[in-house]
């Protein structure tokens, strides 16, 4: 299980800590507005698609922030990096959706045809269903964000169950 806990810094940044299973500890300072909204949506999208192997996924695995979030030097932007491309993809539609507001049946097509247009298929689980379980997860993020004072944490946890 990773522990996420995003704090309150400045109206204008925010801390992000992984906080390690086995005690180990990674900070980093962000600019609030460059990314907060991104990593949360990454957050929701992974969580609710039970990714393993997108950002969360890979931070959990050991890798660090950095290597993974910024663009020059983002192991997921690589071809070779099958399901976090998909996940860059899906966030980008989702932004779409969230901020323009349309519908789940808009992105499910949006998806289809960014997705067509470079031979990939559509992933099984980025259905209308899937895109108002993650509306209704950022909803209650942001929520708890925008409820969270200032020098305070709001804490998340990652983390993949699988049953057999």
């Amino acid at each position: 299980m990773l522990k996420i806990a995003l704090k309150k810094v400045s109206p204008i940044h925010h801390a992000f800590t992984l906080l390690f299973d086995g005690g180990g500890k990674e900070t980093v300072q962000l600019e609030t507005k460059t990314y907060f909204y991104h990593d949360l949506l990454h957050f929701a999208v992974e969580s609710e698609a039970k990714l393993t192997d997108s950002f969360y996924g890979r931070l959990l695995k050991g890798y660090r922030y950095e290597d993974l979030a910024l663009p020059e030097m983002s192991v997921l932007a690589s071809g070779g990096e099958q399901e976090g491309l998909m996940t860059e993809r899906v966030v980008g539609v989702m932004t779409g959706v969230l901020k323009r507001g349309a519908t789940p049946e808009q992105a499910v097509g949006a998806l289809n045809n960014l997705l067509g247009a470079s031979g990939d298929e559509m992933p099984n689980w980025f259905t209308p269903e899937f895109v108002i379980s993650v509306q209704e997860r950022m909803r209650q993020l942001l929520g708890e964000w925008n409820g969270t004072p200032l020098g305070e944490t709001m804490t998340l946890e990652f983390g993949i169950s699988r049953t057999a």
